[in-house]
């Protein structure tokens, strides 16, 4: 196994196609399941390093407040990308590192097995299966080494394997990152890193065996949300519920349902796991949950019906409203009787690999967005697809 004891995050980015999840906040800070976006990757870590850099940059003040300067005994380093230049530039905004490391990006949930299997050689970066990589930097194998990667070709070959982003370097790449020019769009790609490393290094690729999914779009928060939700299905599979949560006798939990500190579960309430349901959380009389996160502090109305969804830290949802795939962000008020509807988008690629925890219908469905506050009138009904911003 690698001498790496030291990982380089990225998360810099303002993230433009994340919004509305980002407007307030940077995308690392996406809540799944009552810890942030980053605090998933950090899990997997645990154990294999003792340091982290991370690469700062929007609102790079929430991100220190969250995290601090350790993370379940890692120590965390903060350095700033104060010319958001590419991937590359915001490898070298880390240097000086005199030791080997992992390099990752910070808006993709990844598999602890993919960082050990990168770590097995000096200079290494992960290869991923996916149905469709005209949109991914696709890698160039000859010999089972990395050569190159191609930058979203538009016929890639039948075999060929998709860069999900997850490297093992050593101090010999910072050189080399200074030989970098510009690309067409302007940015210091890492692309070219390993085109330079190859030059003078084997680079290997590790066949990913772990899942993988990228955070990119509201839509597919939900689906790492809902990927979290099923993995705990696996490890948790009966109900677990906090000393002090509330449940009403007449309430039915199926399944892997996680009930945190104070929430309360009323009277004639059913949750079908998988589900999480955050501290302080409500669950109304009559109310249905089914495979869906509720966040700390949110309240759900009697009789209301919520689906494959997330639904943020303080937001209510009012009594008989429907909700069906979708995401609702924080302190958002759904009326009486409101309907957010869902369907399916056969047409949409999906790229992500859940290793069979979700289903095909589970990574196609599509309902609403809300971003945080905005108020959905009683009796409204808001079409399958829609983004809701004030």
């Amino acid at each position: 196994m690698s001498s790496a004891k030291h990982a380089v995050i990225l998360v810099a980015g303002a993230s433009t196609r994340t919004r509305p999840l980002t407007d307030q906040r940077p995308k690392p800070l996406i809540p799944l399941l009552g810890k942030p976006l980053l605090a998933h990757i950090l899990d997997e870590l645990v154990g294999l390093v003792e340091r982290v850099t991370l690469v700062v940059g929007y609102r790079a003040d929430q991100i220190v407040a969250t995290f601090g300067e350790t993370y379940r005994g890692m120590a965390i380093r903060y350095v700033y990308q104060t010319t958001i230049n590419g991937t590359a530039g915001a490898l070298l905004a880390a240097a000086p590192i005199d030791e080997p490391f992992f390099l990752l990006y910070g808006d993709n949930l990844i598999d602890r097995a993919d960082v050990i299997g990168v770590g097995q050689f000096r200079y290494a970066l992960a290869g991923l299966r996916l149905p469709d990589l005209r949109s991914f930097g696709v890698l160039d194998v000859h010999d089972g080494l990395v050569q190159r990667i191609i930058e979203k070709p538009t016929q890639p070959p039948p075999d060929a394997l998709a860069n999900p982003g997850i490297y093992h370097f050593d101090a010999e790449v910072f050189p080399l990152l200074h030989r970098i020019t510009p690309s067409p769009r302007g940015e210091l790609e890492l692309t070219d890193l390993i085109a330079l490393l190859a030059e003078q290094h084997p680079v290997a690729c590790h066949v990913c065996t772990g899942h993988w999914l990228p955070v990119g779009t509201p839509w597919e928060a939900l689906l790492a949300a809902r990927f979290l939700l099923a993995r705990q299905a696996h490890t948790q599979p009966l109900p677990q519920i906090a000393p002090n949560a509330h449940i009403a006798p007449q309430a039915d939990l199926e399944g892997s349902v996680v009930v945190s500190d104070g929430a309360s579960i009323d009277q004639g309430a059913r949750i079908v796991g998988p589900a999480w349901i955050g501290p302080g959380a409500v669950i109304g009389s009559g109310a249905l949950i089914i495979a869906s996160v509720i966040e700390a502090g949110a309240t759900i109305g009697a009789e209301a019906m919520i689906g494959g969804s997330v639904i943020g830290a303080q937001t209510a949802v009012g009594a008989q409203a429907s909700i069906s795939h979708s995401w609702l962000d924080e302190r958002v008020q759904i009326g009486y009787q409101a309907v957010c509807q869902a369907a399916e988008y056969r047409d949409a690629p999906v790229n992500v690999v859940v290793n069979g925890l979700l289903t095909e219908d589970d990574l196609i469905t599509r309902g609403v967005v809300v971003a945080a506050g905005v108020a959905i009138a009683p009796q409204s009904v808001i079409a399958a697809g829609s983004i809701v911003r004030l």
